[in-house]
Parts: C-alpha cells; structure tokens; sequence
C-alpha cells in the first residue's frame, strides 16, 4: 500500500448520534486496531457533545471531533466524518459496531486489489442478544443480495459464521453502510451517500449501486469480521427511519439494473 507523503493511508471515520453506550463499546473494540498510519474522524451527529468527552480523551490526539448542532440523518452524518479527511482508503464505522481483531488489516489487504473499489465485512449478531430474530452469535451480514422480486436481502443470516458458506469472500451487489471500507475517489466521485433517504435506510444500497456502475466491485472479505447491533442507534427513537418510503425511491432508481442474485450464496 503506498500513500501520499503528506497524507496517512487509512481515514477511520465514526459516526455517533446520542448513544453513549454503544459509542464507548465502540471505541473499547476500535483502539487496539489503530495504527500510525490511520486518521481518526468522529462525526457527533446532533448530540449534546458534553457527555462524550471523556470518550474523545481515550482516542489519539490528532483525532478530529465534527459536532453537528442539528441531527443531519444517516447520509449527512456518514458524509460529513468521510469527508472530513484526505486519505485515499476509509474505513466508515456506525457506533454500534465493534470491530473484530485483524478486521482494519484484514480489508486494507482486500484493497490491495485496485478493481475493489468497497468492501464489506461479516458481520455478527450480539453475543448477548435474547431476541429470536437476532440469534446470539450468529451471522447478521455478508453481503447483500437481490430476491426474484428485487428485495435486497441479507442471505445467510442467522446462519453459524464458521459454516463454509459463510467463509467465502466474494463480490456482491451491495454491502451495509454500517460498516465499510472505500477509495475515497468512488465514494467522492458517486457522490456520497444521497440526503434524499433522510434518516437512513437504502442509502448504502443507492451507494453501492452507484460504484457498480462507475465500474467498481463491491467485495465481502470474511475474514474481517464484526459484532454488528443492528438497529440500535435507532432503537430510541420515537420517530424511525421511513424504511418503506426509502425503498421505493431505491427501487425508482434502480428497479431497471436490479439482477436475482441471493440464491448464488445459498
């Protein structure tokens, strides 16, 4: 990997919005992954910053903080920490994932490949989660696929992560924006993520959709891995994402490339 001489290689850019608990855990699991080589960018997206401060005091000191006085939603947020920085690689995380050892290292060697232009990685369920449709432990993410009907799906959830089939890195349509690794030059060139999906939702779809067509992969390396709690930077939110909405605005977009691919991973 080579980089710019007066640039690091690796932005790692973390997104944050009134969940204290998840930024802490975040950041338990982030800190023993960083590098010389890697800037950090904390985007605190709406919150009354004071409560965080003893949390930006445990990250490095060059750590950038953009503190945002009104919530901007998934898109503005997420843009606003990527774009923050210069370096050609950046690893976007939401706060409620926590990174897996080896996971940054792991996802820059995918990079390594100058046709990867974004990759993705498995993620977990809680180990501590009790509910049914977030099995303990087991797979929540590894890539995105399209039904015959041309739902984007996440094919192999609640599977065991050590199954082969869930072993094997591939290309994909699509990867969640939760967490992700991306050239700075696709993600600038597609534009970031849209605003037009508010809250969240399908952003990370539209932008993977968009780096496809501008030529680039989109790749699930499964060797880095992360524990993923789904949903729960939301889950106090009295008014939720309009998922509904924002998948029909995907659809209109994209409704005409969309491809059935989930039984390829089945």
């Amino acid at each position: 990997m080579k980089k710019s001489k007066n640039r690091k290689l690796l932005d790692i850019a973390l997104l944050t919005a009134g969940r204290l608990d998840l930024f802490t855990k975040c950041i338990d699991a982030l800190l023993p992954e960083l590098d010389e080589e890697y800037q950090v960018h904390v985007c605190n997206n709406g919150t009354n910053s004071s409560q965080y401060e003893e949390q930006y005091r445990r990250l490095p000191p060059n750590t950038m903080i953009r503190r945002l006085q009104q919530n901007q939603g998934y898109s503005g947020g997420a843009n606003t920490a990527i774009n923050s920085g210069n370096a050609p690689f950046v690893l976007f995380v939401s706060d409620d994932i926590f990174l897996h050892p080896g996971a940054i290292t792991n996802l820059l060697d995918t990079m390594s490949d100058p046709t990867i232009h974004m990759a993705g990685l498995k993620l977990l369920f809680p180990e501590d989660s009790t509910e049914a449709s977030r099995p303990a432990g087991k797979v929540q993410h590894i890539g995105m696929g399209s039904t015959i009907r041309g739902d984007m799906v996440h094919p192999l959830i609640g599977w065991s992560p050590d199954h082969p089939k869930c072993c094997v890195s591939r290309d994909v349509l699509a990867v969640t924006g939760a967490a992700f690794m991306v050239r700075r030059e696709a993600f600038r060139k597609a534009g970031g993520f849209n605003p037009i999906f508010g809250k969240g939702y399908y952003e990370d779809m539209d932008l993977c959709f968009q780096i496809r067509q501008q030529g680039g992969r989109i790749y699930v390396n499964t060797e880095a891995t992360a524990t993923h709690g789904v949903g729960q930077t939301f889950r106090n939110d009295k008014n939720p994402p309009p998922i509904q909405q924002n998948q029909m605005l995907f659809r209109s977009k994209w409704g005409s490339t969309m491809i059935w691919t989930d039984w390829e991973m089945w």
